[in-house]
């Protein structure tokens, strides 16, 4: 496989930069979790059929953790989910069918001098979603030219649908 989800970055070098990113905010994603410990279990199946990248340790039990890290200069002020639902491997899709997803998902996008962390607990998201699909306003959300859902945060009050967004100013 040459690349990561049909897009220009290679797969190989997409993971090894997946892995030194999750080096870099392990003790954010721990503080934001409130976990005792995370770990990493990319490549493998968990990853690649259900987009489960971590597992982390809250309270005594188990969480699934799904991860996204982004380095730009222009903050979209978005969360964004590739594929249609019609693709089988749509993100989306994971989060509706699969019995077994992320039980939360985080995404951090370095800006130039701050980051922006959205954490969303996909159970409450997922309920989102199911909403959006019975009014049939899901597609109201996909952008052909991402080839992804794009929710702009500006849409929601913050913990509203599951979706938390803390930016920090370095």
């Amino acid at each position: 496989m040459l690349n990561r989800g049909g897009f220009n970055l290679d797969y190989d070098k997409g993971f090894l930069i997946e892995a030194e990113k999750f080096n870099n905010f392990k003790h954010l994603i721990l503080q934001l979790l409130t976990a005792s410990n995370i770990e990493l279990i990319t490549r493998g199946m968990l990853d690649k059929e259900c987009g489960i990248d971590a597992v982390a340790k809250i309270d005594n039990q188990h969480f699934f953790i799904g991860l996204r890290f982004r380095k730009t200069k222009i903050d979209y002020n978005s969360i964004t989910f590739s594929r249609n639902i019609k693709d089988r491997a749509s993100e989306i899709n994971k989060f509706l069918y699969n019995k077994i997803r992320p039980d939360f998902f985080i995404q951090i996008t370095e800006l130039n001098n701050s980051l922006r962390i959205i954490e969303i607990n996909i159970d409450s998201f997922k309920l989102y979603l199911k909403k959006l699909i019975k009014h049939d306003q899901l597609e109201n959300h996909y952008n052909e030219n991402l080839k992804a859902y794009e929710f702009k945060l500006n849409s929601f009050e913050n913990g509203e649908h599951g979706i938390r967004n803390i930016f920090i100013n370095n």
